[in-house]
């Protein structure tokens, strides 16, 4: 039997900036879904205080809008890095987050980052059809990363 790790799925974005909302529109679609020992967050931005919450957590997934033309769904383990200077405790990208995190409480956690190609980031509510194809393939991807036992 798999042994189930608690996960925590960060749906990063501004679902008022079209496309820049794919990480929250696929963290509602994993509510739905309702996967064991899996919590789902929300965040306009990653930032310091998120460390708190994570904590727990064996495995961390941030789902965040990406502009790579090569690769409709990129996932990939985030490592520490060697600095800890941070430039600003409003916004912080993934590496720092879990640097901090390390560091205030270190254990064998994995961090991932999962980027979704998206297209627009002008003003509305609507996914764009590329994005919502992309949040499909990202949703099923990560699925089958957590049924697999990671």
């Amino acid at each position: 039997m798999i042994e189930l790790k608690k996960t925590v799925i960060i749906g990063v974005g501004n679902t008022l900036r079209s496309d820049d909302g794919v990480g929250i529109f696929i963290c509602a679609e994993f509510e739905k879904i309702n996967l064991p020992n899996l919590t789902v967050l929300t965040s306009h931005q990653l930032h310091i205080e998120l460390v708190e919450e994570l904590k727990e957590f064996d495995i961390i997934i941030v789902v965040d809008a990406g502009i790579n033309p090569n690769c409709e769904v990129s996932f990939y383990p985030i490592t520490e890095q060697n600095s800890n200077s941070i430039h600003s405790s409003h916004n912080i990208d993934a590496t720092l987050l879990f640097t901090l995190l390390q560091n205030l409480y270190p254990s064998d956690r994995r961090f991932f980052v999962c980027e979704i190609q998206v297209q627009n980031f002008e003003l509305g509510e609507n996914l764009s059809s590329i994005a919502l194809i992309n949040a499909g393939k990202a949703v099923k991807s990560i699925t089958e990363f957590i049924e697999n036992g990671y």
